[in-house]
C-alpha cells in the first residue's frame, strides 16, 4: 500500500485551484508499478493529508488498512504538510508526529512489521527570497535528516528524496510531471537495492 498526499496524488497546481492531476504516466506511483509488475499496489492519496495524528486521520489510514496483513508493505509518503502547516518551521513537530504514529501501530492494531515499511522523506523545500514562507526552506536537510535518523531506529527503510533534485512547479513544493518520473525511477533502483519486496 501507497499512502500519501498530494506528490503521491499527482496535484497539479493551478489558478483555479481545480482539482487537477498529473496524467498517469508521470506520476512516480505508476513508474514504481511498470518497475514491479509482480506487485499489487494500492495508492490511497490525498490532497493536503498530513501524518496521521488526529482520530479522524487516524481512521482514513485505518480504512486504508482494511484486509491487509503483515505479508504486506506499507509505502508512506507524509511530512510536508505537517512542516507547512504550522505557524512557524518546527522540525522537532513532524519528528514527534511520526514517532507517535508508528509507535502506535500495534495500539491500532496495523498489520504492518517494521521490515516492510518504506518512509520517503519529504523533497527539499527551497523558498528563497519568499517573505511568508523563506524561513520554511529545508535546503541545509535537517529535516530529512532527523525523520531518517528516526526510522532507521527502529528498523523502518527510509529513502531521501532531499537528495534529489526534482523540479518543482512555480509553487516550489510540488514536482513536474519530469520529477515524479525521476522520484519513481530513483525509488525503484533504492527498492531493488534494498530487496525491499523480498522478491525471489
Amino acid at each position: 500500500m501507497i499512502y500519501g498526499d498530494s506528490l503521491t496524488y499527482g496535484y497539479l497546481p493551478n489558478e483555479e485551484h481545480q482539482d487537477l492531476r498529473l496524467p498517469v504516466e508521470e506520476r512516480y506511483t505508476t513508474m514504481l508499478e511498470q518497475a514491479f509488475p509482480e506487485v499489487h499496489f494500492s495508492i490511497h492519496a490525498k490532497v493536503g493529508r498530513c501524518i496521521p495524528y488526529l482520530p479522524f486521520e487516524w481512521e482514513d489510514f485505518k480504512d486504508a488498512c482494511k484486509n491487509l496483513t503483515s505479508k504486506d508493505f506499507l509505502i508512506f509518503f507524509l511530512g510536508v504538510n505537517d512542516f507547512l502547516s504550522y505557524g512557524r518551521p518546527d522540525i522537532p513537530r513532524v519528528l514527534n508526529h511520526l514517532k507517535g504514529f508508528f509507535s502506535d501501530f500495534e495500539k491500532e492494531k496495523i498489520p504492518f512489521l517494521p521490515e516492510n515499511i518504506l518512509y520517503i522523506c519529504p523533497p527539499s523545500l527551497d523558498f528563497s527570497g519568499d517573505k511568508a514562507y523563506g524561513a520554511f526552506s529545508t535546503v541545509d536537510g535537517k529535516l530529512s535528516e532527523a525523520l531518517s535518523a528516526y526510522c532507521e531506529s527502529e528498523g523502518i527503510l527510509s529513502f531521501n528524496t532531499a537528495k534529489l533534485t526534482l523540479e518543482r512547479y512555480p509553487d516550489k513544493v510540488h514536482l513536474t510531471g519530469d520529477a515524479q518520473k525521476n522520484l519513481g525511477a530513483k525509488l525503484a533502483e533504492f527498492i531493488r537495492r534494498e530487496y525491499f519486496f523480498k522478491l525471489d
